[in-house]
């Protein structure tokens, strides 16, 4: 696989999130993929096969009422990995949410096979998903 692949892949599933197609997006997930989100809120958490991601990715916009979204900054990519630095804004129960995060893609044979997110701010982020 081309080392630009790599990124037409990871860009790939952020055009699927970003249509609402999170079935289409579940294509480029691999059978064993993980998603680590890191944090202590209700979202937090390892997240195992496409079901559970595409669950956990459904959840940013069932409770944020669809205005969760995602601006990718940049894409650095190599062999078998992309980097990808997003803004991810939203609002929810009168709060707002505007982080810059890094998501680090694992891809084999063609398919996200595991997804470590890196927030710059975890507390806010956390504080953000909780009710209350």
């Amino acid at each position: 696989m081309a080392e630009n692949a790599y990124e037409s892949v990871v860009r790939r599933a952020y055009q699927d999130f970003e249509s609402g197609d999170l079935d289409l997006l579940g294509v480029v997930m691999g059978q064993d993929v993980v998603w680590h989100e890191p944090g202590r809120s209700s979202l937090a958490g390892d997240y195992k096969g496409p079901e559970a991601v595409l669950g956990f990715l459904g959840q940013l916009r069932a409770r944020s009422d669809g205005t969760f979204k995602i601006e990718v900054l940049d894409v650095l990519s190599e062999p078998e990995r992309a980097v990808v630095l997003q803004r991810e804004t939203a609002t929810r129960n009168g709060k707002a949410l505007d982080v810059v995060v890094a998501v680090d893609f694992e891809i084999h044979h063609g398919k996200i096979t595991e997804v470590t997110v890196y927030q710059a701010d975890t507390y806010q982020f956390d504080e953000f998903w909780e009710d209350g």
